[in-house]
C-alpha cells in the first residue's frame, strides 16, 4: 500500500489533529495494529509510505523500551520502532523478518526522511467522517494526539511531531552506540 507524501483532507499532519468537518467531508486513515491493550492506532493515510516486511539485523529480534533497530527498505537504512514498546507495554516478540508501516518523515528539520513502526497484523484503511469520533478527548503534551471512541472502539491518533521527535532520539542513540550506522 502506499501513498502521496502530503495533507489529507481534515487531517493536517504535525501538531494539527483532525478538524471538525461537515458530515459529508470524508478522512482515509489508516490503522496500525499493535498490541497495545485496548487502543487502535491511527494516521492519516497520506502518512504511510508503504507496508512493507524487513529483515532486523543479526541479533536485533528484541526491540527494548528505548532501542531502535536500523532495517534496510528500498536500498536505504531507516530507523524501526515498537510503538509497544514506547508505552511502557508488553514487548512484542518477533522474528527475524517483521511487518512495519514504513512512515514518511514530516519535519524538515530532522534527519528523518522515512521511519518504520513495527506492526502486529495487518493494517486497513478506511474512510472517517467527523461525525464518527464520539467522546473525542485531545491530549496536549502525550503522544497521543487525540483519542476517540469510533463505533465500538477506542482508537488514538499519534502526535506526529512528538513521535517523530522520539524517533529520532532513538536514532541518535543507535547511531552513537553502533557508529558505522552514520
Amino acid at each position: 500500500m502506499s501513498a502521496a507524501g502530503s495533507t489529507e483532507e481534515g487531517f493536517v499532519i504535525g501538531t494539527a489533529a483532525p478538524e471538525p468537518t461537515s458530515g459529508a467531508e470524508r478522512v482515509r486513515v489508516v490503522h496500525l495494529p499493535t498490541q497495545i491493550s485496548g487502543l487502535d492506532i491511527v494516521v492519516p493515510y497520506a502518512l504511510v509510505a508503504e507496508i512493507s516486511e524487513v529483515m532486523l539485523p543479526e541479533g536485533g529480534s528484541q526491540l527494548g523500551r528505548q532501542d531502535a533497530a536500523e532495517v534496510v527498505w528500498r536500498g536505504q537504512r531507516i530507523v524501526l520502532v515498537s510503538l509497544e514498546a514506547m508505552f511502557q507495554g508488553t514487548v512484542p516478540t518477533i522474528g527475524q523478518r517483521v511487518r512495519c508501516a514504513v512512515l514518511y518523515g514530516t519535519n524538515p528539520d530532522m534527519a528523518l526522511p522515512y521511519y518504520a513502526v513495527l506492526l502486529s497484523g495487518v493494517p486497513r484503511s478506511e474512510e472517517w467522517t467527523a461525525d464518527r469520533l464520539q467522546q473525542e478527548t485531545r491530549v496536549e503534551g502525550e503522544l497521543w494526539q487525540l483519542t476517540a471512541q469510533v463505533d465500538d472502539r477506542r482508537v488514538a491518533v499519534p502526535d506526529i511531531r512528538q513521535l517523530e521527535s522520539r524517533v529520532d532520539e532513538m536514532r541518535l542513540r543507535l547511531q552513537r552506540e553502533v557508529p558505522n550506522l552514520a
